[in-house]
C-alpha cells in the first residue's frame, strides 16, 4: 500500500509541473562578446587589423568561440646570441674543428670554412681577435724588455 501511495504522489508531481517553452535565443554571454569593428581591415582570411582611437593597433581573429583580440607588436629582430660557454677552435686547413664543453662531455664538430654559420663565423672571429690581441700584447712586452736592456 505504501508503494502505491508513493507512486501516485510521484505521478501527481510530474503532472503538476508547468512546462516552459524553450527559447531559441542566443545565450547572454554570446551577446556580450565584442565583434570585429567596422573599421577593421582583413589581412588574411579570418584575421583583421584595427587601430583604435588611442592609436593602438590590434589584431583580431574569428574563432569558433568568438573573437580573439591581441595587441599588434612588431617582431623584434633576433640578435646573434653569443654564448658564454668557451669554444676552442682548431684550424684544419680547409675546415675548422669546434670543441665546446657540455654537461654530457665535450661536443665536437667540424665544418668547412665555406659552410660556416653566422654563429660559427662570430666564434672564429672572436677567437682570432683574442689570439691576435694576445700576440700583439706579447710583442709589445718583448719589445719593451729589449729596449730596457
Amino acid at each position: 500500500m505504501k508503494i502505491v501511495t508513493l507512486a501516485l504522489i510521484a505521478c501527481a508531481l510530474l503532472f503538476a509541473q508547468e512546462k516552459k517553452p524553450v527559447s531559441q535565443s542566443k545565450p547572454p554571454a554570446a551577446a556580450s562578446l565584442p565583434g570585429i569593428p567596422a573599421g577593421a581591415k582583413e589581412i588574411e582570411p579570418g584575421l583583421y587589423r584595427y587601430t583604435d582611437p588611442e592609436g593602438k593597433t590590434w589584431l583580431m581573429r574569428k574563432t569558433p568561440f568568438g573573437v580573439g583580440k591581441w595587441e599588434d607588436k612588431p617582431d623584434a629582430q633576433p640578435a646573434v646570441v653569443q654564448s658564454n660557454v668557451p669554444v676552442t677552435i682548431t684550424d684544419l686547413g680547409d675546415s675548422i674543428q669546434f670543441v665546446r664543453d657540455s654537461p654530457f662531455g665535450p661536443s665536437k664538430w667540424t665544418r668547412k670554412k665555406s659552410e660556416l654559420t653566422d654563429e660559427e663565423k662570430a666564434i672564429v672571429k672572436r677567437e682570432q681577435s683574442k689570439h691576435s690581441g694576445a700576440s700583439s700584447a706579447d710583442n709589445k712586452q718583448q719589445t719593451e724588455k729589449r729596449e730596457k736592456q
